[in-house]
């Protein structure tokens, strides 16, 4: 989901993350406005996208891409033979006898495709690519097809396997993530005394696969200082046992404790695992990533990487709303070094706008739903239904600040009670300031109603979709959270394409792999692990998937007139695929393997 405690792990090597950010007073005095004046420097403002590259000259291009299916994902030409790059942009699409009559020269290039497709580049409409350094390298404990855990007894044998062949020494907390109660064989959270048989000499803490709950061994309770009278924070459940104790299960802010204890890592070795990280990104057929809730750590982390021409990606990063003021006013890297004024990158880096979390996980059973759950958490009433992760009327303030200064907002919203809040608060804005095109983003829309998705297009909110829940939790989601009829509704892609909507989709990455074909093939097909098809009217076509990762992730984030089509004038931000996902069987969209990635003309990823 939005990952609270990865982001609280990133705090540990510089800001700190806030347990109440209405606490902190951001929302009065002359702070943040003068911090949102000077974000006029960060993003681009309203009504204005990004400029088309310009190449000079004319000249010869160096590559010619030519013998495979070309699919641009521009409906005026959807298809070609050929296209030509150069310095970086493409100049020419078109047959391959047109193309080469206008762009070959004798130093030209002709790459070969083949039989194989070139589509554009994957842009990643929401994953935290700086937040996944957190975890690089610790145990996976994802159940399959991720990872191979299948039980609470899967889980302690892999974590003893770690500390053994880590040696971490007695004291030093023990951190491993991915965990899913929803398949477990035991149907249930791992418990401090669980977690105690891996090490009772260690802290001890196992991260739930939605990043919203986390589970502590007895010495990792006592080192946060949690016991039978600690009381829930705002914003936080410590799950408890039949004896009043804390049984080590906790939830949301509750968790963001723990989350000091790992040893922080210096920058060097951060910065090794960011390279990596993009590698895997970049495996994927990923052009342009995102940080979806940067801290000042992360976005200290991502300037470096950029300052020293690290970053092959283009990387996008929106800060969380309770330390946005702090990276600003200069805790972090100052605003003209983060990107140019016109809202472009520097070094592969920008700062896109601002996140807001607004509820929790639906599988972790926190999301904030308008109608109570089906089976409510252990020690919860019938009536239970979640819970708000910010007051309606912060969130009102937080959109008129924006729209008053032209800044695009990230919004967090998996229930529909959560929805809602975004709609109420981008209603008043848009009465008080008018409509304004600020592409506000509701990410996830897990279980957005219909009667929501019509509001979304008269206020300007671009639905980011999280169609992955439908493989990966939608059985849980029928039987344990929501039951048939809100599962089966969950994710609405059809239905707001329908009405004229440009959808997004993306992975959430580390929530489920960064694999774009993956969420293609989850809006394609919607079909769970069982195999039962989840919403079966709210399937996509394929193409429509497709331009979910391109096209329409391009304009989520102001930037069409650059990236996201195979166009004359675009970046050269493209993948080469082994089959073509328009022709394949839809069951088969998901084996397709991305065998190049190419980033303005230059190769980042080869999997020859």
């Amino acid at each position: 989901m939005c990952t609270p405690l990865f982001q609280a792990l990133a705090a540990r090597g510089g800001g700190t993350a806030t347990v109440n950010p209405a606490r902190r007073g951001l929302l009065r005095g002359g702070g943040l406005f003068t911090g949102l004046l000077a974000l006029q420097s960060l993003v681009p403002a309203a009504a204005r996208s990004a400029p088309a590259p310009a190449v000079q000259g004319r000249g010869a291009a160096e590559l010619i891409y030519t013998g495979g299916d070309i699919v641009t994902v521009n409906d005026r030409a959807p298809r070609a033979e050929a296209v030509a790059v150069r310095r970086g942009v493409i100049v020419g699409v078109g047959t391959r006898a047109q193309v080469e009559r206008a762009w070959k020269g004798s130093a030209t290039r002709t790459v070969d495709l083949a039989g194989r497709t070139l589509v554009p580049g994957f842009i990643d409409a929401h994953s935290h690519l700086a937040q996944m350094e957190t975890t690089w390298g610790t145990p996976n404990l994802n159940p399959p097809p991720v990872g191979a855990i299948r039980s609470i007894e899967d889980i302690v044998a892999a974590m003893r396997r770690h500390v053994q062949e880590q040696d971490i020494a007695p004291g030093e907390t023990v951190l491993a993530s991915g965990y899913d109660d929803s398949m477990l064989a035991e149907r249930r959270h791992p418990t401090r005394a669980d977690l105690d048989r891996v090490s009772t000499a260690h802290p001890v803490l196992a991260v739930h696969a939605s990043g919203h709950l986390l589970a502590a061994n007895s010495r990792a309770l006592a080192a946060v200082g949690y016991g039978r009278h600690t009381q829930d924070p705002p914003g936080g459940v410590v799950r408890r046992g039949a004896d009043g104790e804390p049984d080590g299960v906790v939830e949301e802010l509750a968790a963001l404790p723990f989350m000091q204890l790992p040893k922080p890592r210096d920058m060097e070795a951060r910065l090794r695992n960011l390279l990596q990280i993009q590698d895997h990104y970049a495996a994927r057929g990923t052009t342009t990533a995102q940080d979806g809730i940067s801290l000042l750590h992360d976005v200290a982390l991502m300037r470096e990487a950029a300052g020293r021409g690290l970053l092959k990606l283009d990387l996008v990063a929106y800060p969380r709303w309770d330390q946005f003021n702090d990276m600003l006013a200069g805790k972090s890297a100052p605003a003209a070094d983060v990107a140019a004024p016109d809202g472009g990158y520097r070094g592969r880096f920008r700062i896109g706008g601002m996140k807001i979390t607004c509820d929790g996980s639906p599988q972790g059973k926190t999301a904030y739903l308008s109608r109570p759950y089906l089976h409510p958490p252990h020690g919860q009433g019938a009536d239970y239904r979640g819970y708000p992760g910010v007051p309606q009327e912060e969130l009102d303030r937080w959109f008129d600040l924006a729209w008053r200064h032209g800044l695009q907002l990230l919004v967090h919203c998996n229930g529909d009670a959560a929805a809602q809040q975004m709609i109420d608060a981008a209603r008043k804005a848009v009465a008080r300031h008018g409509r304004k095109d600020l592409r506000p983003v509701m990410i996830h829309a897990q279980f957005i109603r219909h009667d929501q998705v019509d509001q979304l297009k008269a206020l300007g909110i671009v639905p980011s979709f999280f169609t992955g829940h439908t493989f990966f939790w939608g059985d849980w989601h029928i039987n344990e959270t929501v039951g048939r009829e809100r599962a089966f509704g969950m994710s609405p892609m059809a239905y707001a394409l329908r009405q004229g909507l440009r959808c997004t989709n993306h992975t959430d990455a580390p929530i489920i792999p960064v694999d774009h074909l993956m969420a293609m093939w989850t809006a394609v097909n919607r079909v769970s692990r069982s195999g039962v098809v989840v919403g079966p009217d709210e399937r996509v076509s394929a193409l429509d998937a497709l331009k979910a990762v391109t096209l329409h992730a391009a304009w989520q984030y102001h930037e069409e007139r650059l990236k996201g089509s195979i166009e004359a004038g675009k970046l050269a931000d493209l993948a080469v695929l082994d089959r073509n996902p328009l022709k394949v069987d839809p069951m088969a969209i998901k084996d397709i393997q991305v065998l190049q990635t190419i980033k303005e003309g230059r190769v980042i990823h080869d999997a020859a």
